[in-house]
């Protein structure tokens, strides 16, 4: 299993500390957010990794080199961030993601969710890419909407449908087969703007939506705001 790294981003919200090191390789629980998100992927299967870099590419291929835990790391070097879509089909591009499935985690998420069932679902029919959501009780981040199968329907706003699931929150987990690359256009693109909405609004089905819980499926910490991982700091302290 290849498994894909989201790391080019600028780390904004975590200034000035991320003006020198890339917001993955911000400590939490006393190791870099990255090592975290590599560690878990390893323990469901991961045989090779490819992580994106922008900012901060140096002190990135620095801590990690070309392999971790004897595990193979390719880097997708982006010149110019292109997105968490854009990210996608640039790495795939250059033949980092082989022709096959792969999985895509963000590295500002840490997690112990498991991934057989998105790994399932992956292969259910007309599937491009199953997400993991979790319960978008609290309006926290755009909200996903899904049909009674679990294919995505909305993206954003309120409930389409008496009948819709929902609202979603994407984990920043999924598992991808080789035509999602198809759907993101070229250069910049959002997964969410770009590619989930185009999807919802023609009602294709291509994109399942895979529900977990905490804490019965396992942890998951968003780490994308000094707020949130401070949280995720303590709450890991406290256990």
């Amino acid at each position: 299993m290849i498994a894909f790294v989201l790391a080019a981003g600028f780390g904004t919200r975590f200034r000035p500390e991320t003006l020198t090191t890339p917001k993955a390789l911000l400590v939490l629980a006393g190791r870099p957010i990255l090592f975290h998100v590599f560690d878990h992927l390893l323990a469901e299967g991961a045989e090779a990794f490819v992580v994106n870099a922008h900012h901060g590419t140096e002190a990135l291929r620095g801590a990690v080199g070309e392999s971790y835990a004897g595990v193979p790391v390719a880097w997708s070097i982006e010149e110019e961030i292109l997105g968490t879509a854009g990210g996608i089909r640039r790495a795939h591009e250059r033949g980092l993601l082989g022709s096959g499935a792969f999985v895509v985690a963000n590295g500002d998420v840490a997690t112990t969710f498991p991934l057989g069932r998105l790994l399932a679902a992956r292969h259910e029919s007309g599937v491009v890419s199953a997400l993991a959501v979790l319960p978008n009780e609290n309006a926290y981040d755009t909200p996903l909407w899904a049909d009674a199968g679990g294919r995505l329907v909305a993206v954003g706003g309120d409930r389409p449908a008496e009948s819709a699931t929902g609202p979603w929150l994407f984990t920043g987990l999924q598992a991808a087969n080789s035509s999602l690359v198809a759907r993101i256009p070229m250069g910049f693109a959002s997964l969410a703007k770009d590619v989930l909405s185009p999807s919802a609004r023609a009602r294709d089905g291509a994109f399942a939506l895979v529900p977990y819980r905490i804490p019965k499926d396992g942890i998951w910490f968003d780490l994308g705001t000094r707020e949130r991982l401070a949280a995720a700091e303590a709450a890991l302290a406290a256990h």
